[in-house]
């Protein structure tokens, strides 16, 4: 099965694309405008470009939650208007893929990497960008490294065998 793991965002997203168990292709797709519906337009352009060239299966999204309560409203809402984009992307264009959210704790936890009550955002992706490096052995930014810990936390979680 061939799975599309992103960490979704407006400016900056990474994806991981993983063949079973084995990382085949990681990318990060960037948009610059200033206007958030060219840059959700964007991403889900380019989404699509690698869910048909890889002919995936299945798509694993970081799901969104609100950091710091209510205080960062502007930021979720962008999150949350590119995730029901890319959901009506997929399921108008290829309603059979099914998309699986998954909050960044669960995936972490199955890459070992601890979270919760004062473990600060920068510390988590310096661990996550270390986890990709000891694991996979190369070197990538915080967008594609939680790509690839979504991934690989996802199958690592489904599959008893690990």
């Amino acid at each position: 099965m061939k799975i599309l793991a992103i960490d979704a965002s407006t400016k900056s997203s990474g994806i991981a694309i993983f063949e079973e168990k084995n990382l085949i292709h990681y990318a990060c797709i960037t948009a610059t405008s200033d206007d958030l519906f060219k840059r959700i337009h964007k991403m889900t352009d380019e989404i699509k470009k690698y869910i048909e060239e890889y002919k995936i299966e299945k798509i694993i999204l970081e799901e969104v939650r609100p950091e710091n309560g209510l205080a960062n409203i502007k930021t979720h809402k962008a999150l949350m208007y590119l995730q029901g984009a890319i959901a009506m992307m997929v399921h108008d264009t290829f309603s059979k893929i099914e998309i699986i959210y998954i909050y960044p704790s669960e995936w972490r936890k199955q890459c070992g990497i601890k979270t919760g009550s004062g473990v600060k955002r920068a510390s988590l992706k310096e661990k996550d960008i270390a986890f990709v490096k000891e694991k996979f052995n190369i070197a990538v930014n915080d967008d594609i490294a939680d790509s690839i810990g979504l991934g690989w936390g996802f199958l690592k979680q489904r599959s008893s065998a690990w």
